[in-house]
């Protein structure tokens, strides 16, 4: 039973996959003694709560006859793990956490996950995967500690879910190529759902530079902003970088207009920035072919109303090793790790 509620905590971290970089993306549920579901929240954002703040924030108000205070912003995770940390009242002592990644121990800008668990003291915590980062190591061994029991079910999907993390702490960098289809199945162009446009906005958010071809600059004449995001993500936008062997650009093109960014005209590969942060890659699969030992994953969006067709052409299939796929409105994303991931 645990492994296939801990898939679906697996899921539910996928949805916002890359969004809460430089931290790990992580999904948490919470059930009650009955096993029934009071919440399964996931780590939006980087510097808003962890997912295990979220969900013990949603399961207090399904537990407690007095719902937790309105002010409090939901955003705020010093305020929603102080909230918890001095008003539970016991609540969580019956229930049981399944945690996609183990919880932190480590002291930032909060105290660790693993504490606050250590005063909540819940029956049991389910763990999909241990810690990676020798810098938050140690919560298993905190839970146990507490008495709480403690089950490690070291899934594979939730491994995966770790891989942009992994490289962006370990290689300082994390290089992701993302490819979209059009209604005519034409990798050229724009994302076909609503929802999946969202999704590439928010991350735009999040991202250091999106990197596109001069050709696509040209032809296409994106905009290149994050007018689609959510809220939570609009508060700074990449930076853009241009790849052209064409070294001049007309400077009107729509995407030189946006404010609040840099672009940049680069005529070599080796001159672009994909050496440190969370670098988009958008384009097709001749530019995914020359930068392909920079990229760390690729990412497809592809409209479920098309025919069945394979979406990675099969000389390039040997790269890349498929991880998760998931439905948002009318398309398909599809996350692969590539042959040059070595987080």
């Amino acid at each position: 039973m645990f492994a296939i509620l801990m898939a679906a905590c697996a899921r539910k971290a996928w949805e916002v996959q890359t969004l809460a970089l430089p931290n790990p993306s992580v999904a948490c549920m919470v059930l009650d003694q009955n096993y029934q579901l009071l919440s399964l929240q996931a780590h939006t954002k980087a510097h808003t709560p962890h997912a295990e703040v979220r969900a013990l924030a949603e399961a207090f108000n399904a537990l407690s006859p007095t719902p937790a205070p309105k002010d409090i912003d939901p955003l705020d995770k010093q305020a929603n793990y102080n909230f918890l940390a001095q008003n539970h009242s016991d609540l969580f002592k019956e229930c049981t956490l399944l945690v996609t990644l183990e919880p932190c121990d480590h002291f930032g800008k909060t105290p660790p996950c693993a504490a606050l668990l250590c005063v909540l003291k819940p029956k049991r915590v389910i763990v999909g995967a241990r810690e990676q980062n020798p810098k938050a190591m140690g919560g298993l061994k905190r839970l146990q500690e507490a008495g709480i029991e403690v089950v490690v079910l070291d899934l594979p999907a939730c491994y995966d879910l770790l891989t942009p993390f992994k490289c962006l702490s370990n290689k300082g960098v994390f290089n992701l190529f993302k490819i979209a289809t059009r209604l005519d199945g034409n990798y050229q162009g724009k994302i076909s759902g609503a929802k999946s446009l969202a999704f590439s906005h928010n991350q735009r958010g999040v991202a250091n530079t999106l990197i596109i071809s001069g050709q696509s600059a040209r032809t296409d004449r994106p905009l290149l902003d994050h007018r689609f995001a959510n809220p939570l993500y609009q508060d700074r936008l990449c930076d853009v970088a241009i790849l052209s062997r064409n070294p001049i650009i007309d400077r009107t093109l729509p995407l030189f207009g946006v404010s609040g960014r840099a672009v940049q005209l680069y005529t070599r590969v080796q001159d672009l920035p994909l050496h440190s942060g969370f670098n988009i890659i958008e384009g097709g699969w001749h530019l995914l072919e020359s930068l392909q030992d920079h990229i760390d994953m690729l990412l497809t969006h592809t409209n479920t109303s098309l025919e069945p067709h394979q979406p990675i052409p099969h000389h390039a299939q040997a790269h890349f090793t498929p991880l998760h796929a998931q439905i948002l409105d009318h398309d398909l994303l599809t996350w692969h790790s590539c042959g040059s991931t070595n987080p």
